[in-house]
């Protein structure tokens, strides 16, 4: 089948908007499952009032075990956030292609505005007018992205345990 083909074209469009919106799945499920492990090893060491060498242990392997995991999942998703990005560009190539604006608007629209100033500098005069139009309905929203929170929450938690076992230690020895 010729790549050019319109139907065969809309198919893989289709296919990418799916792989990228099981990705976005497969991330945001694993952090269901190991972002509240970890919220629970908080509640359950940090609410402790013994603190024994065994207790602080206990809390050290926990912690590294919960550091790990969270590592694990942030290099993880880091990659299945990779695939999405590919997804997303073919995604435009074929929008390109066939005429079609929905995601083209939404790379537009999560750019800052001296982003979408430089991007509008890029476009004919005709995209110009679209994306302009756009603009002006479109208020700015501060974009935080997958990546960014990717990041922070895996931060956010790793120093929760760091400081949770510095503190077992301080309280122990």
């Amino acid at each position: 089948m010729p790549p050019n083909n319109k139907t065969f074209l809309l198919e893989e469009y289709r296919d990418c908007s799916g792989k990228i919106g099981k990705l976005d799945n497969l991330i945001w499920q694993t952090a269901s499952v190991i972002l509240p492990i970890t919220l629970a090893g908080f509640a359950y060491f940090g609410l402790s009032s013994s603190h024994t060498p065994n207790q602080f242990i206990s809390v050290l392997v926990v912690g590294i075990g919960s550091i790990t995991l969270l590592m694990a999942w942030f290099l993880l998703s880091r990659n299945w956030y990779f695939y999405q990005l590919v997804a997303f560009y073919r995604l435009i190539e074929i929008e390109i292609e066939l005429g079609l604006w929905h995601y083209r608007y939404a790379l537009f629209l999560r750019e800052s505005k001296q982003g979408r100033e430089k991007a509008l500098e890029k476009t004919t005069k005709k995209e110009k007018e679209r994306l302009q139009k756009l603009a002006e309905q479109q208020r700015d929203i501060p974009r935080i992205g997958l990546s960014r929170t990717m990041n922070f929450l895996t931060v956010i938690f790793s120093i929760g345990w760091i400081v949770l076992i510095v503190r077992e230690y301080l309280l122990t020895f």
